[in-house]
């Protein structure tokens, strides 16, 4: 065996090890993008059946402190409760500003009107839609859910 048909079995078995390392490399980065996901799915499906659950907590836009920002502070710790995967932490679910209320008044005739909700905070509104929001670290994953008490 000569000194180049050597270096051109080493050039050879380089490139089919850089070529394995770089599909294992993918494998394992797809891998962990389809396990965060599966985490965040099952966390804002966990989240949205304990706040389904939880009481509902009506607004008063005369009192500041019971308005929409009140309403959705009390979300947020109903949703705080749900047991975070491993390696996520609290502060990557919440409820989305703004939590909606069923406002039947501001419709038109084009609009089916069983899904119009408005921003406006009246204790007479009997449903409120509520969006929950489940972000990674990296904000490469973002899910959210809209639940309707």
């Amino acid at each position: 065996m000569t000194l180049i048909e050597v270096l051109i079995a080493i050039v050879l078995l380089g490139g089919v090890v850089a070529g394995s390392m770089a599909a294992l490399r993918a494998t394992i980065l797809a891998g962990t993008l389809h396990r965060d996901h599966s985490n965040a799915h099952a966390w804002l499906q966990s989240a949205s059946d304990v706040l389904y659950a939880a009481p509902k907590v009506y607004c008063d836009p005369v009192k500041p402190d019971r308005g929409e920002a009140a309403a959705r502070a009390a979300y947020d710790l109903v949703i705080d409760r749900v047991a975070n995967p491993e390696g996520w932490d609290d502060h990557q679910i919440r409820i989305v500003p703004k939590v909606r209320f069923w406002n039947a008044t501001n419709t038109d005739s084009d609009v089916d009107i069983e899904y119009v909700f408005g921003s406006a905070c009246d204790p007479s509104l009997s449903l409120q839609l509520i969006e929950i929001e489940v972000r990674s670290m990296s904000g490469k994953i973002i899910e959210s859910v809209e639940v309707v008490k």
